[in-house]
């Protein structure tokens, strides 16, 4: 049986709710909050990119967030605060020939440093 794991996500169709959190697609009025926290140093950078230095950086990858819709917005649900991001990836596992027989996608997720635990 073949498996796919190049199936896409659409985060404008998926929206999930816990006790403490709403996790939903980007939109442009997120802007200010993942500016906030995405250009903070060190906190892009534990998730394997540079933090942002201008607020034009992070309305440019927000806007690829939204066109691409595989990257969730993590936000608080008691108001609505954006906090962080999650993301299903391509796995470099897929490009190794030892792996062929394995698909996989990868998690990437970043917070805000003032929710780390």
């Amino acid at each position: 049986m073949e498996r796919n794991m190049n199936v896409s996500i659409d985060t404008s169709k998926i929206r999930i709710e816990t006790d403490r959190l709403v996790i939903r697609a980007f939109c442009k009025d997120d802007l200010s909050d993942f500016y906030e926290y995405a250009s903070v140093p060190g906190v892009g950078e534990m998730a394997g990119w540079p933090h942002h230095k201008t607020s034009e950086t992070s309305k440019q990858i927000l806007q690829s967030f939204m066109i691409e819709k595989e990257v969730f917005a993590l936000t608080l649900k008691e108001n609505g605060k954006v906090i962080g991001s999650l993301g299903l990836h391509h796995s470099w596992a897929n490009e190794e020939p030892k792996y062929a027989n394995i698909t996989s996608k990868e998690i990437g997720y970043v917070l805000s440093r003032n929710y780390w635990g």
